[in-house]
């Protein structure tokens, strides 16, 4: 099946060549929100035994960080759309790192950690993907799908590589100094990207500063989008249920294989496959976004994921694992590209933000609640089989929401389909244009 039209000619950047906003949104993702669990993984041990602390005191700061980010994303994506991306970011891009730094002068107090810990949870929104997913979807009329996973690919490589420079400063300098530079990079590089490379299209920009001269926000509101279009529930809940999944299994790996009686070095080894898979997937569907219809890409990926999540939960052989974590790996790095992508091709661009926005907000959301459900099912049983059955159902249930998304509202360049005129024609009270 087609992707879609796709527009003639790319829209010109000026000096800038547009892979340029692909690659700064990488090297900001790089340094961007995940540096948070990372961190608090491998620095969280020491600063905790300095102070005498719970190991649950790190725990409950990265939950109460993790909620923040997700209101932090929504909150950004309704100022993009309206103010644009560089504007609402570069403050947010300061708050989040200068929350990292000051990690070094705490003293010991429970309350200045948790502190700190909502200052980044209220910047993150600017380390995520979703500024640098509206750039580039409003440059990219070819290749969109290629871009937007080589983006989200930097999710990935932070997840692959923090690991390591954090350990290493972290036995050069310890943890204060690790976080003081860690986080120094987190604050330069996001805010320079911001304030120096990331723009929108000329013409992107007019139509959001007349619609606001105008007193009202270019594109649908959420409201508009949540009462006409069914694809906006149907690609959230789709998104909710397989990060419910995915992070769930994800979050267990290790303990789920020791219990077997695997080692705990392969048990590792098991869980950086699933980690490279998920980098490796977001290049793969990226690919594959730009040449088939997104909806039957994300069935067919999730549908693996699903026999992956069996897989691991079941079964006891590790060849089995190490392909359960593949195939775990290509759900979750299947999960952004997918969201971008399919947001650029419904809903529309100047309510992209937006839309994104609350997407990931069930996204992040989704991944907090498949850890509590496969937690609370250990807890319960003593073992991690009864979690099999809800794990693929929540997997199968996001399959069947893509399978109703129906035909593109949008082309590739933004243009309206004739299936969203017709939609329109029916209903006369949907908005065409903006809304406040």
């Amino acid at each position: 099946m087609s992707a879609g039209s796709v527009a003639s000619t790319p829209p010109r950047t000026g000096h800038l060549n547009r892979w340029w906003y692909v690659a700064t949104g990488f090297v900001t993702l790089l340094f961007g929100t995940s540096t948070v669990n990372v961190l608090f993984n491998v620095l969280g041990g020491p600063m905790a035994k300095e102070f005498g602390w719970e190991r649950s005191v790190i725990s409950n700061g990265l939950s109460l960080e993790t909620v923040l980010v997700g209101v932090s994303i929504v909150a950004l994506g309704l100022l993009i759309d309206r103010f644009g991306p560089r504007g609402p970011s570069v403050p947010m891009a300061l708050l989040f790192g200068a929350g990292l730094m000051l990690m070094a002068t705490l003293q010991g107090g429970q309350t200045p950690f948790y502190l700190l810990c909502i200052v980044m949870g209220v910047g993150a929104g600017a380390v995520n993907p979703i500024a640098h997913a509206t750039v580039v979807s409003a440059w990219f009329s070819d290749r969109r799908g290629l871009a937007l996973g080589i983006l989200m690919a930097g999710l990935g490589a932070c997840g692959v590589l923090m690991p390591f420079l954090a350990n290493w400063l972290l036995g050069l300098a310890g943890w204060r100094m690790s976080f003081v530079i860690i986080g120094a990079l987190c604050t330069v590089i996001p805010t320079a990207v911001y304030a120096f490379v990331t723009r929108m299209p000329a013409q992107d920009e007019r139509e959001r500063r007349a619609a606001r001269e105008q007193g009202r926000v270019a594109g649908e509101s959420l409201w508009t989008l949540a009462r006409k279009c069914r694809q906006f529930w149907l690609l959230s809940l789709a998104i909710f249920l397989v990060s419910s999944a995915t992070f769930g299994l994800m979050s267990q790996v290790v303990p789920m294989s020791t219990d077997k009686g695997i080692g705990q070095g392969t048990a590792v080894s098991i869980l950086s496959v699933l980690s490279l898979a998920s980098l490796a997937a977001r290049l793969l569907v990226g690919y594959l976004l730009d040449r088939f219809y997104a909806p039957a890409v994300g069935v067919v990926i999730f549908a693996a994921c699903a026999v992956g999540a069996a897989l691991m939960i079941l079964s006891s052989q590790v060849a089995l694992l190490f392909l359960a974590a593949i195939l775990i790996g290509l759900g979750l790095g299947a999960e952004g590209d997918v969201a971008a992508y399919m947001a650029s091709r419904y809903f529309p661009k100047h309510s992209y933000g937006r839309a994104l926005g609350f997407i990931y907000f069930l996204y992040a959301q989704g991944s907090a609640f498949g850890i509590f459900l496969l937690g609370q099912v250990f807890s319960a049983t003593g073992s991690y089989t009864a979690g099999a059955i809800p794990i693929i159902v929540l997997v199968g249930v996001s399959i069947v929401c893509l399978l109703f998304m129906g035909p593109y509202r949008f082309t590739l360049d933004h243009r309206e389909t004739g299936a969203e005129t017709q939609d329109r024609d029916e209903d006369p009270n949907v908005p065409s244009g903006s809304s406040a």
